[in-house]
């Protein structure tokens, strides 16, 4: 009875392992190969056993029981991953940046940037602009209203 259910076990193993390596696409190369060579061996081993063999003892490889577990759950956990990683950048793909002009094809106002100011698009190259009483660009004093040499006096 053992023998029959060891035969059966080493089979069935085999050809999920051959499923598994053939289906789940989102392994690696080498992992589908091992999957597919390893579940051919299981499942010639058990072939061999079953209706070849006429012999007194055999050999019994208790990995036959956790070998194909361990595979399977690898394999699904790949699949798991790449999901997750093809909706994370749907997600982020999808984004948009506050206040940027949009154009057919998803693209922004050619030299402009994502967001400059209150929310206006600002052409490459300019000088940031800087709230009143904030620093200017690149550590200048501060700048407030009214205030000789500030920008909005002439």
């Amino acid at each position: 009875m053992f023998f029959l259910l060891y035969t059966l076990l080493l089979m069935l193993g085999g050809i999920a392992m051959v499923v598994v390596g053939a289906v789940v696409k989102e392994q690696g190369k080498g992992s589908r190969i091992l999957n597919v060579v390893i579940g051919l061996a299981f499942f010639g081993y058990g072939f061999y056993l079953l209706f070849l063999f006429d012999g007194d003892s055999y050999r019994i490889f208790f990995y036959v029981f956790v070998l194909p577990i361990l595979l399977i759950v690898r394999a699904v956990k790949a699949r798991k991953e790449a999901r997750e990683r093809a909706a994370a950048q749907q997600y982020a793909g999808g984004q948009q940046f506050a206040g940027a002009q949009q154009y057919p094809g998803g693209q922004q106002q050619p030299g402009t940037y994502p967001v400059a100011g209150h929310g206006q698009p600002a052409p490459y190259g300019a000088a940031p602009q800087a709230h009143p009483g904030q620093p200017g660009p690149y550590g200048a004093a501060p700048q407030y209203p009214g205030q000789p040499n500030s920008p909005d006096r002439y």
